[in-house]
């Protein structure tokens, strides 16, 4: 049996209430290496409702907890940071030093994965795709078409990626299959699961039935 499935990360931004963006860190809450942005990771699933329900639940979470905190979370692709931020953000968390594992479908130059592109901070949409062959005494992962399912992606959400000045075709190998990194963060989530998982389903067959429940 085959089984495709997808996760979402979704990074956001904690903000102050003069609109100063936070290191999530120093307030309990889930970072990533880049030192500005909340990450969030649903569940993965071959039910694209699963998946949309996992991260909204994690968002509703998280919003919650900032205003408690008389702060607030904001899903938007990208806030205009100052010179002075941008290095100590960079320099506290080493983004010269991080390695980038992206790669891109185009050869295009620059990448997300520091999440500043020129003076601003970006925050994007990930979703990893993976499959596995499931038999009574074994779970193999299957080989993806990465270039297809990217160009897939990119022919599906040209507008909403040009719109926030993404870059096209970037994604990057992960150990169980990849994670396209095109997407910007306040894309809608059910429309980008519901799409990631037919693009899977099509390019490789499955036996699972397509039900959403």
């Amino acid at each position: 049996m085959i089984l495709n499935e997808i996760g979402i990360e979704l990074e956001l931004f904690l903000l102050d209430k003069k609109n100063k963006i936070l290191e999530p860190s120093l307030y309990g809450f889930p970072a990533d290496e880049m030192g500005f942005l909340i990450e969030l990771r649903s569940e993965h699933s071959y039910n694209p409702i699963h998946v949309d329900e996992s991260i909204k639940g994690l968002l509703k979470i998280s919003t919650k907890r900032a205003h408690k905190m008389g702060l607030e979370t904001r899903l938007i692709d990208s806030i205009e940071i100052s010179p002075e931020f941008k290095e100590y953000i960079s320099s506290k968390y080493r983004h010269s030093m991080m390695p980038d594992h992206t790669k891109n479908l185009y050869g295009f130059k620059g990448s997300h994965h520091t999440g500043i592109h020129d003076n601003r901070a970006t925050a994007g949409l990930h979703v990893h795709f993976s499959s596995r062959n499931l038999e009574e005494t074994s779970c193999t992962m299957n080989i993806l078409p990465v270039e297809e399912i990217v160009k897939e992606m990119d022919n599906a959400f040209l507008s909403q990626i040009k719109e926030a000045d993404r870059i096209l075709g970037e994604y990057e190998m992960k150990e169980h299959g990849f994670e396209y990194r095109s997407l910007p963060a306040n894309i809608k989530v059910l429309e980008v699961c519901d799409r990631s998982i037919d693009i899977l389903n099509k390019l490789i067959p499955y036996n699972l039935s397509k039900r959403k429940q």
